[in-house]
């Protein structure tokens, strides 16, 4: 058991020398030098490590490599709704172009659901009711492809509809016939809008639709602020530079800020535990508190080696 732990060590110092270079040294150096004397004087001096492609697993790499793009996805759609990842959100949608891709996702939803801060990932046959897709056509690009054809396809491009000129949105290329005439059409030749639900917002790339729910009930914004809540004491602790087994004391004000208030009595056992405390106390005088921001209102903070 050693000796794989130490040849997987190894080898991970190799691999990640050309980016952390002087941690992979010391690393190397501690171990290696130590009990190998004919082992090379630094991990820069080393063969790079070869990947043995026997030991692959295909079908792990596609379920995992379905998921990146969800989550992608996900964090893309929380920047545009201005919506933090700290602030959970009730729901994501979504629908795959080929059953492989949805039962892929469906096994690692549970990854996807932390990894977006999401209560409920679902699988859907299609997001019709959601989101739905317009079609122009780019007249800088089909101009002089088609010249002659641009009134028609001002005129028909647009009716056709997700159904046929949907491989556009993933990248792929389209051919068919308008009125008698056969037209090859790239990605950079149709102009796509989105048409959203309120509250949801959607996005999709290469055959994945998600949308995620951009409602906020009272519970879920709670549940949000006690996450602020969590992360302002633990970057407390950091600059108290506490050892991570050390408890604490948490006092606050909420500077008459009743969403904070209400936040913090629901979610006293999760701060507590999330930061090691032993006493979360409300003050309504804290004078050597730092301010921090938790949700959309202010609050002071301190924190007491216990």
């Amino acid at each position: 058991a050693y000796q794989t732990l130490y040849e997987v060590l190894v080898t991970l110092s190799q691999a990640l020398a050309p980016v952390i270079p002087f941690l992979t040294e010391r690393i190397y150096q501690n171990l290696v030098t130590s009990w190998d004397e004919s082992a090379p004087t630094s991990v820069h001096l080393c063969d790079f490590p070869t990947c043995d492609t026997t030991l692959l697993d295909e079908k792990l790499n596609f379920r995992s490599a379905q998921a990146q793009i969800m989550v992608k996805l996900g964090h893309k759609l929380r920047d545009e709704s201005n919506q933090r990842v700290r602030q959970p959100l009730a729901e994501l949608r979504y629908a795959c172009q080929t059953p492989e891709q949805a039962e892929a996702i469906e096994s690692l939803a549970s990854t996807v659901e932390e990894e977006l801060n999401i209560k409920q990932v679902t699988r859907c046959e299609n997001l019709d009711e959601l989101v739905s897709y317009t079609y122009k056509p780019n007249l800088k690009t089909l101009g002089p492809k088609y010249g002659k054809l641009l009134g028609v396809l001002r005129k028909e491009l647009p009716e056709l509809g997700d159904e046929v000129l949907g491989p556009l949105r993933r990248g792929e290329s389209v051919s068919l016939e308008l009125s008698g005439n056969q037209i090859d059409l790239e990605p950079d030749d149709v102009l796509v809008g989105t048409e959203q639900a309120a509250d949801w917002a959607c996005a999709d790339e290469q055959g994945i639709q998600i949308a995620i729910s951009t409602k906020l009930t009272p519970e879920l914004e709670q549940e949000g602020m006690a996450r602020d809540f969590v992360r302002q004491i633990q970057q407390l602790r950091k600059e108290a530079d506490l050892e991570i087994e050390d408890r604490i004391i948490v006092t606050y004000d909420s500077q008459g800020a009743a969403e904070i208030e209400q936040a913090v009595s629901n979610w006293t056992d999760y701060i507590l535990g999330e930061t090691l405390g032993d006493q979360l106390d409300q003050s309504q005088s804290l004078t050597d508190g730092k301010e921090v921001t938790i949700g959309n209102a202010k609050a002071l903070i301190t924190i007491q080696k216990v």
